[in-house]
Order: structure tokens, then C-alpha cells, then sequence
């Protein structure tokens, strides 16, 4: 399964295994990336309303380490 991988610092956003977390490493807001699973990707597009961030997702995705204010607020687009 693909999933969609968030960095919390640098706000990248990416899609990867669902079993192999992406590499830390090279960081540009820090030395590590902070990865949060948002969830399988899919069709519908989501959108924060605090840190902008859109995202392919199957379902809502989590709310969990939004770079903004901690919890994501989504909007379906």
C-alpha cells in the first residue's frame, strides 16, 4: 500500500511504503525529518486550513503533527 508521509519541520511531503517509514536523514528545517503517516493515498484531495498542506488521500487524513498548530484542520476540495 502507498501511503503520504509529512515531514512536520520542513512541511515535505511525500509517498512511500507503508511499511518502510522514509530515511530521516537531510532534514533542510533540521537535522532529522519527523514523519507522520497521513493515511493510504487516493482520489480525494484534502487541505489544511492552518498549514496549507494538500494532500491525495483515500480517506481523511490524520490529524496528528501539523506543522502549523499541531492538528491539521482538513477541507475536501
Amino acid at each position: 500500500m502507498t501511503v503520504n508521509y509529512l515531514c512536520k519541520k520542513c512541511r515535505t511531503l511525500i509517498q512511500g511504503n507503508s511499511i518502510t517509514r522514509p530515511n530521516i536523514n537531510n532534514c533542510q528545517a533540521g537535522s532529522i525529518h519527523t514523519w507522520t503517516n497521513m493515511g493510504e493515498v487516493g482520489s480525494n484531495n484534502y487541505q489544511c486550513k492552518k498549514c496549507g498542506i494538500l494532500v491525495k488521500s483515500k480517506s481523511r487524513p490524520t490529524v496528528e503533527n501539523c506543522p502549523a498548530d499541531g492538528v491539521h484542520t482538513w477541507s475536501i476540495l
